[in-house]
């Protein structure tokens, strides 16, 4: 389906961004736009897999994908506006493991511990 290539490549970019915000924070300085603009663009991919999965393919989801992917919105919000360095490096690392674990959740690659937990949808997963 497109919108699924969609929300799997497009979470794949929000990723390197977060990332690359991480490292703007660690090896330079916090840089509050590129963190605001990385917060929407986490909103932009959650919405794209709300749309994914309760619209246009219904299928088997684990409860804990968008869980986490919620949380890391919370923290990538609350140090958007953010200088603080310590607050920025510790608030998104925290974004960029939330979004990882969440990415592992569903991906072939992620540990069978988090396959399967709060199964709710649709169709089985594949």
């Amino acid at each position: 389906m497109l919108t699924k290539t969609i929300h799997q490549h497009y979470g794949e970019l929000v990723f390197a961004v977060a990332l690359t915000v991480l490292l703007f924070a660690i090896f330079s300085r916090p840089r509050p736009v590129l963190q605001r603009i990385a917060a929407v663009l986490i909103d932009i991919n959650l919405v794209l897999g709300a749309i994914h999965w309760c619209v246009i393919y219904p299928k088997s989801v684990s409860l804990l994908h968008p869980l986490l992917a919620l949380a890391a919105v919370g923290l990538a919000h609350a140090s958007a506006r953010s200088d603080n360095r310590k607050k920025v490096i510790t608030f998104w690392s925290l974004v960029v493991l939330l979004l990882l674990t969440a990415w592992a959740v569903h991906a072939p690659w992620g540990p069978a511990a988090l396959k399967n937990i709060w199964m709710v949808g649709g169709a089985p997963a594949a």
